[in-house]
């Protein structure tokens, strides 16, 4: 019996430990986080929106706690508000700094619904919508967009990637999937436009004077078009050499993967 009651009591006794080192420790971060208040608020990887604006999309101002800011729901908002923040990193920095870090969007590609001029990033998403005269305000060059063409929308909210109308996603995708490549391979500047209006038979206009046919089941596969489109850079060289200046047709629909060329002149 005696050394039950042992028992009993140093389990008790440990419980109470516990639950004093507990105490402690929050009496100990309740003290501590009195004095941790944000006097400075940097912002760094910014170039389309000024530090000012981000900070004022944070919400956070000095005097706010920093052991208390919800930098995950800060961040979420952030790139609600100025939608060509695509990614937001917020760190504390002790004692009394917040660190907010930015990646901006790239404006790659255009395409026109109701009137209005709707810019994307290469994943589809929405980075500014309205009149040409309001979108190169926001420092947009229009001359280097990607045309898209045939791609029917249900909607484009701003920061939100298009919504397509039913039935039309995979032109969407494969949207996405071309203008990822292209920007991957360095192409963006080089497209003018990008023909989906018939997915089996998808072409984009190329350096002003070729029409690339990606049409056929095998570019519909993206490990295909990463491959082809990698390569076509290479293919116009060697092209050029005996061909200079020749307005083509270049046909990549074929199985083997080597393009077609076909003078439109």
């Amino acid at each position: 019996m005696a050394v039950t009651g042992k028992r009993k009591l140093s389990k008790t006794s440990i419980s109470y430990v516990a639950v004093g080192v507990i105490l402690i420790s929050l009496m100990t971060m309740i003290g501590m986080s009195a004095f941790m208040r944000i006097k400075e608020i940097r912002v760094e990887g910014m170039s389309i929106y000024t530090p000012e604006e981000i900070v004022e999309s944070s919400g956070l101002i000095a005097g706010d706690n920093l052991m208390f800011i919800n930098t995950q729901n800060i961040s979420h908002v952030i790139r609600e508000k100025l939608p060509f923040i695509n990614g937001v990193k917020i760190t504390r920095k002790l004692p009394d700094t917040v660190l907010i870090e930015v990646a901006e969007s790239t404006a790659v590609a255009s395409l026109s619904f109701y009137g209005e001029l709707i810019i994307l990033d290469s994943s589809g998403r929405v980075l500014a919508r309205g009149l040409t005269a309001d979108i190169t305000m926001c420092g947009v060059d229009m001359d280097n967009l990607v045309d898209i063409r045939g791609v029917e929308l249900d909607d484009a909210p701003l920061g939100i990637i298009l919504k397509p109308e039913f039935g039309t996603e995979l032109k969407l995708q494969y949207v996405q999937d071309v203008l990822s490549v292209m920007e991957r391979e360095g192409m963006i500047n080089d497209v003018s436009y990008l023909d989906v209006s018939n997915i089996v038979n998808v072409y984009f206009g190329y350096l002003g004077k070729y029409r690339v046919i990606l049409g056929g089941r095998t570019n519909l596969r993206p490990s295909s078009l990463r491959q082809n489109l990698s390569r076509l850079p290479e293919y116009v060289e060697n092209f050029e050499r005996t061909h200079p200046n020749t307005p083509s047709d270049i046909n990549m629909s074929d199985e083997s993967g080597a393009p077609k060329f076909t003078p439109t002149y």
